[in-house]
């Protein structure tokens, strides 16, 4: 049995190899999903609040403003690829505590925005110049995830990681 799967693998390697396509359901190509990211919805209680602290504090740009009556109002948010959908609900309900990281991870469900940055030292610098202190402050996870990070928090709590990729 397995000289016939590997035969079969063998030869379809070697067909494909030579541009030749084979038959049967083990050489068709499954299709595939591709990705790309678009927005992070968060739900708000005060848009306006929120928009301030996003525009302000992390350098993003309102793209797209749509209240819809009194019951909902949507606002998309980018700063480079980060698309940020804020959405705020007649009578929405607060989520769960998540407490401080890494603490927030024991609830389920979406942790943290999560979002790159170039130089985690010069962003730190200029979120202070902003009067913004970090909620945690830059941790390296180089050894163990190749990564160092830093969290901050938007006006209703949610968390954000700003994490700079060391390569390492």
């Amino acid at each position: 049995m397995k000289k016939t799967v590997f035969g079969s693998a063998l030869a379809g390697a070697l067909l494909a190899a030579t541009g030749v396509q084979a038959q049967g359901p083990e050489f068709e190509a499954q299709p595939k999903i591709e990705l790309n990211h678009f927005m992070m919805a968060l739900s708000v209680e005060d848009i306006e609040a929120v928009t301030a602290f996003y525009v302000d504090v992390l350098d993003f740009e309102v793209v797209k403003d749509a209240p819809l009556g009194p019951a909902m109002h949507f606002r998309w948010l980018k700063n480079g690829t980060q698309g940020l959908e804020l959405v705020q609900v007649a009578d929405s309900q607060p989520g769960p505590e998540r407490g401080t990281p890494p603490a927030h991870l024991a609830v389920r469900g979406p942790g943290q925005l999560m979002m790159e940055v170039e130089d985690i030292e010069a962003t730190k610098e200029i979120l202070l110049s902003k009067g913004v202190t970090p909620a945690v402050d830059i941790t390296d996870l180089t050894a163990v995830l190749g990564i160092k990070v830093m969290f901050v928090v938007d006006p209703e709590g949610n968390n954000i990681e700003l994490v700079q990729v060391t390569g390492e």
